[in-house]
């Protein structure tokens, strides 16, 4: 054991084996803060992630809410009217809408998740080339 750790013999035998390989002692400290760098660009990632989960589901309530409306309203002028052919025009303009909203929905829906994603895509990305930059820092160092 050593005298600097003699709580952890496993460490010193791997620290021995490293010098007698004659290995390059890693620098804890820089091993360190880039692990924290790391950890914080996830974090980053994930918070654009969280945030855009939350973004769609408030979108998803609202859309919902307005399209329970609209669809009671529609539904009331497509069926209130006895002349057949404005029935008939009227339930192809209820579908028409219907069919509008769903594309206005999911196109919205889309745009969020798209969104998000390129947040938290970019937050590791720029972590990454960070570290391609530290790395080639210090071996050119």
């Amino acid at each position: 054991m050593s005298k600097d750790n003699p709580a952890n013999p496993f460490m010193d035998m791997f620290q021995q084996f490293g010098q007698n390989l004659k290995l390059p002692v890693p620098e804890v400290t820089s091993v360190m803060e880039a692990h924290q760098k790391n950890l914080a660009a996830l974090q980053t990632a994930l918070q654009a992630q969280t945030s855009g989960a939350q973004n769609m589901m408030e979108k998803q309530r609202d859309m919902l809410e307005r399209s329970l409306a609209e669809i009671a309203e529609m539904v009331q002028e497509a069926y209130g009217d006895p002349d057949p052919s404005k029935a008939m025009n009227n339930q192809m303009e209820f579908a028409r809408k219907s069919m509008d909203m769903t594309i206005k929905n999911a196109t919205e829906m889309g745009e969020i998740m798209r969104d998000a994603g390129s947040e938290s895509f970019e937050a590791l990305k720029a972590r990454v080339e960070e570290a391609l930059a530290e790395l080639q820092n210090q071996t050119q160092g």
